[in-house]
């Protein structure tokens, strides 16, 4: 044991685990069953590992861990899907759009209809 070793932070590891063959035939059946499909390579981070995310034509989308970015290169270009740098080139818009319209489906009173609270046959008393 070092002099400064009891002073240094302890490594974390990583809350997600380790690419399983479950992952990778999750990240498969997404290219497969939807139409649209891009690819985008997230760097590893601190916290998350190295990561692959598929987006789809109407902007769903799929996160899973990745082992590398020979890995990703592969399984897109067995499935004909387009890989990008995420770092490079951002996220498309139409997930953005998604994730908001799905995060914030909400309604305004604008958009209610008007409350009709004695109905037609009983008017108001005065």
């Amino acid at each position: 044991m070092g002099l400064f070793d009891r002073f240094r932070k302890k490594r974390r590891h990583s809350p997600v685990p380790a690419p399983t063959a479950q992952m990778t035939r999750e990240l498969i059946a997404f290219m497969r069953e939807r139409d649209g499909v891009e690819a985008f390579v997230e760097p590893p981070t601190a916290v998350w590992p190295m990561s692959l995310c598929l987006v789809d034509g109407d902007g769903d989308s799929l996160r899973r861990p990745i082992g590398d970015e020979d890995q990703a290169q592969r399984l897109c270009v067995d499935h004909g899907v387009p890989l990008y740098d995420a770092r490079m080139v951002g996220y498309p818009q139409r997930m953005k759009e998604y994730q908001r319209g799905v995060k914030q489906e909400r309604i305004s009173l604008d958009q209610m209809p008007p409350l009709d609270v004695f109905g037609e046959d009983d008017p108001p008393v005065s």
